[in-house]
């Protein structure tokens, strides 16, 4: 019960922007067991639900796309200023990473849509905002 409270008094706005595009982002706003929960913005306009997910043993780090009856999922590629992030080496901790490829999500979304930007930005990295912590709620 405690954890629950605690989610509701510190609440998550963490950030996503994409590199290529400025104006589509990623909005995560709800934590979850095993992942963040928010929704995918362009141009100030909804496209959907999107979902980030944390590395567990024997699986990557992961996203999801939801809306209406469409569902897409993938790998997410994490890095710390162009360098990769893995569990697995000592160099970088997961709270430094600050950029994230969404492998896959382009090429999936162009079977619904055809807006340029979106796929464009999409194909790229997103920053990840300084409120983010690795997905963790950043401590004032």
């Amino acid at each position: 019960m405690y954890f629950l409270l605690a989610e509701i008094i510190h609440p998550i706005n963490c950030i996503l922007v994409s590199e290529d595009v400025p104006s589509i982002s990623i909005v995560l706003s709800e934590r979850r067991s095993n992942s963040l929960k928010g929704f995918f913005l362009t141009k100030n306009k909804l496209k959907g639900s999107f979902y980030t997910h944390r590395p567990t043993k024997g699986k990557n780090s992961s996203w999801s796309f939801k809306r209406r009856n469409i569902s897409f999922s993938g790998e997410a590629i994490l890095l710390k200023n162009g360098k990769i992030w893995h569990p697995y080496q000592n160099k970088i901790k997961s709270h430094e990473v600050n950029q994230v490829l969404f492998s896959g999500l382009s090429r999936k979304l162009s079977k619904i849509t055809n807006e340029s930007d979106l796929l464009k930005a999409t194909s790229g990295l997103f920053k990840i905002g300084n409120e983010c912590y690795g997905g963790r709620i950043n401590k004032v």
